[in-house]
C-alpha cells in the first residue's frame, strides 16, 4: 500500500511539474481577463515531454553580442527610432494580405524558430517588394543545417541568420524540404536539391538590420514588412488560447524567435502581434497578441533588404 501511495505521489508531482497542467490553467484563469488559455485535455503539447518543449526554444538572445555583430556588419542606427510617426495600430496582413499568403508554419520538435522567424519575415518581404509576384516558399532547413554560427536544432541568433542569408542565400523549399521537425537533428548541410530536377536558385537579401527601440521597429515593419523578433517564454505560454498574453504564471523555459508582423491597443492596453511558428493549431491561428515589452517580447528587431527577384 506504500508503495502505491508513493508511486501515485510521484506522477501527481510529474504531472503538476509539467508546464501543461491544471494548477497553472487555473491560475491563469483567476490572475488576467486579458487572455484564455486552452485546456490541459486539448492542449497540442500535452503528451510533449518537458524536455522537447525546452528544446523548441532555441534562439539566444544576448544585445550586446548581437551590437558586437551588427557593428562588424556595419550597422550601426540600431537605436535610430525612425523619421515617420506611427499610427496606434497596424497590421502586415491588412497592409499586405490581398497579395502575400504570410504562412503559419510548423517548426516541431526542433530548437529551430529563429531560422522560421527570419525566413518567414524573408518570404513575406520578397513579396511585398514584388508587389505580389513572388511567394515562393523558401527552405528553412537549409538555413538550420548550413548556418554554422548557430547551432542546428540547438538554436542560433537571429542577427546571424540574416547574415547568412545576405552572405549565402537559402533555395526553395522544394529543393531542400524541412525535416528536422520530425528528426530533432539538423544534421548535414547540403549543396544540392533533393531532386536534381530542382533549381536550386539562391535567394539572397542585402543590408541586415536591427534595431532596439519601439518607434524604430514599427517605423521598419510600415514600410518593408514584418520583422523577426525575440521573447523569452515561460510556462504558461505554452498555454496561450487567445487574447493578450502576458507572463502570469511559471518558471523560464527559454529564448523564443517568432515574426512581428504589427501592433494595437485595446482598452489602454498596448500589444505586439505576431506569428509563432507552432502550426495554425496553436494560438490565434498560428497567431497571437503580447503586451507590448512584456516577457522582453519586441525589444529587438531583425530583418535585411531582398534583392529584387
Amino acid at each position: 500500500m506504500k508503495l502505491l501511495i508513493c508511486a501515485v505521489l510521484l506522477v501527481s508531482v510529474a504531472l503538476a511539474s509539467h508546464p501543461i497542467n491544471k494548477e497553472i490553467v487555473e491560475e491563469i484563469k483567476q490572475a488576467t481577463k486579458l487572455w484564455t488559455p486552452t485546456d490541459p485535455e486539448e492542449n497540442i503539447f500535452r503528451f510533449h515531454h518537458t524536455e522537447t518543449l525546452v528544446s523548441m526554444l532555441g534562439t539566444k538572445i544576448d544585445h550586446e553580442r548581437d551590437m558586437e555583430v551588427g557593428e562588424d556588419m556595419g550597422i550601426n542606427d540600431y537605436l535610430e527610432e525612425g523619421e515617420n510617426s506611427v499610427p496606434s495600430s497596424f497590421d502586415s496582413r491588412d497592409a499586405w494580405g490581398d497579395i502575400c499568403p504570410f504562412n503559419i508554419k510548423d517548426q516541431g520538435a526542433c530548437g529551430s524558430c529563429w531560422a522560421f522567424g527570419a525566413i518567414e519575415a524573408f518570404e513575406d518581404r520578397i513579396c511585398i517588394q514584388s508587389e505580389g509576384k513572388f511567394t515562393t516558399d523558401l527552405s528553412e532547413q537549409h538555413l538550420v543545417s548550413c548556418d554554422y554560427v548557430g547551432m542546428g536544432c540547438s538554436g542560433g541568433w537571429p542577427l546571424s541568420a540574416f547574415g547568412y542569408l545576405s552572405l549565402m542565400g537559402v533555395p526553395s523549399e522544394e529543393c531542400q524540404p524541412y525535416y528536422s521537425g520530425q528528426t530533432g537533428s539538423a544534421w548535414g548541410c547540403k549543396s544540392k536539391c533533393q531532386d536534381t530536377n530542382d533549381s536550386n536558385k539562391r535567394y539572397r537579401c542585402k543590408y541586415p538590420w536591427m534595431n532596439f527601440t519601439n518607434k524604430g521597429i514599427k517605423a521598419e515593419i510600415m514600410k518593408n514588412g514584418p520583422v523577426e523578433t525575440t521573447m523569452m517564454v515561460y510556462e504558461d505560454f505554452m498555454s496561450y488560447k487567445e487574447g493578450i498574453y502576458h507572463h502570469v504564471a511559471g518558471k523560464l523555459l527559454g529564448g523564443h524567435a517568432i515574426k512581428l508582423v504589427g501592433w494595437g491597443v485595446e482598452e489602454g492596453v498596448k500589444y505586439w502581434i505576431m506569428a509563432n511558428s507552432w502550426s495554425e493549431n496553436w494560438g490565434e491561428n498560428g497567431y497571437f497578441r503580447i503586451v507590448e515589452g512584456n516577457s522582453s517580447a519586441g525589444n529587438s528587431g531583425f530583418s535585411c533588404t531582398p534583392y529584387a527577384y
